[in-house]
């Protein structure tokens, strides 16, 4: 930024090691000194290497398990920091902000939103206002909650059920279920109705739905 004499000192997280060395790049065009580098399934400890004023946390959170790594490292830096995401605005940015993200961005913001966010989460001043971190907040927590009533609604399914399921889930219509198990498609048929009746939805594409939700985050 114009007329900036103090350099910001950064330390970077990212899924992938190409997107480390990218972002690297770009802050070191910047004036910005990247302190220290590492994976989001890393020891929070190997970010504070190097005195940093601030972090940034670039991810993608494509399933649950990424998601639990990331606000782990989140919440083990206790640094300010800025998590750069592909995730819509939503639930998943609300999650990243209760673990102790000062501000979330989209995957897209250009160089100078991230280097203007990274200094005022140095600086001490909130990227979002109050309403907008309630508001994201809750609908992490109604995700959240949702998670955990697709995991009991999963657990009461019997093993053939669940295997019923996956195989809808991946497009498989009856015929090829009941022929791969070898039984009668009036068996999976009853299958399926128990999923249905189990999950409280009336159509074999809202059960597919319900349990895309339970295998990744979505908003």
């Amino acid at each position: 930024m114009a007329g900036t004499t103090v350099r910001l000192r950064v330390a970077v997280s990212a899924d992938e090691t190409m997107t480390l060395d990218a972002v690297r790049v770009t802050l070191d065009e910047r004036g910005i000194i990247v302190t220290a580098t590492a994976a989001t399934d890393a020891d929070p400890a190997s970010l504070l290497l190097g005195d940093p004023a601030v972090w940034l946390v670039v991810t993608d959170i494509e399933d649950w398990a990424q998601l639990d790594r990331v606000c782990a490292l989140v919440r083990g830096v206790r640094l300010p920091g800025v998590a750069l995401t592909t995730a819509p605005r939503g639930g998943l940015w609300g999650a990243l902000i209760e673990a102790g993200a000062v501000e979330v961005l989209p995957a897209d913001a250009d160089s100078d939103t991230i280097e203007g966010s990274l200094r005022d989460a140095a600086e001490g001043r909130a990227g979002h206002s109050p309403a907008e971190v309630e508001g994201l907040v809750a609908q992490w927590h109604l995700m959240r909650d949702g998670l955990e009533r697709m995991r009991r609604l999963v657990s009461s399914l019997t093993v053939r059920e669940r295997e019923v399921l996956e195989l809808l889930y991946d497009g498989a219509p009856v015929a090829q279920i009941a022929e791969r198990f070898g039984v009668a498609q009036t068996t999976v048929r009853t299958q399926v109705k128990s999923i249905l009746r189990k999950f409280g939805v009336g159509s074999q594409l809202a059960a597919v739905a319900a349990y895309d939700r339970y295998l990744r985050p979505r908003g």
